[in-house]
């Protein structure tokens, strides 16, 4: 009696031991990926959010108002944000964009790189090198 009480403690273990690492690797496979929902590269996630279905058919230039009225940085913090995480680098153009839905200052260096910048709270959420997730 005390073997089959012993040996099905041990199934039971194992079965699960099975269960949990299934499930873990279940979880690591559907894990965030560089992308969002809709397939852009990469997804940001900032202070502000925009509802892109509130700018459908609007113009660019209307579109770029109504985002300036968001902001609670200037272009001149988000340089400055941009310029301390990348010491010596000089600054090329700054813009105020909808990143999927994040309102950011993408802020093109002269090396090259395009910093992210959180247009709520000056803070750096990407840097990447202009070409990295093109493609």
């Amino acid at each position: 009696m005390k073997k089959w009480l012993i040996g099905s403690r041990i199934v039971g273990v194992s079965v699960v031991a099975l269960l949990v690492g299934s499930l873990a690797m279940t979880a690591l496979a559907q894990g965030p990926t560089p992308q969002d929902q809709d397939g852009q590269f990469p997804s940001y996630s900032s202070s502000i959010r925009v509802d892109d279905a509130q700018y459908e058919g609007v113009s660019e230039a209307d579109e770029a108002v109504a985002l300036a009225g968001l902001a609670t940085i200037t272009p001149e913090e988000a340089k400055d944000a941009a310029l301390a995480a990348n010491p010596g680098a000089t600054v090329v153009k700054v813009e105020l964009d909808n990143e999927n839905g994040a309102l950011v200052y993408s802020v093109e260096l002269g090396n090259g790189l395009d910093v992210k910048v959180d247009a709520g709270n000056a803070a750096v959420l990407h840097t990447d090198s202009g070409g990295d997730y093109e493609g």
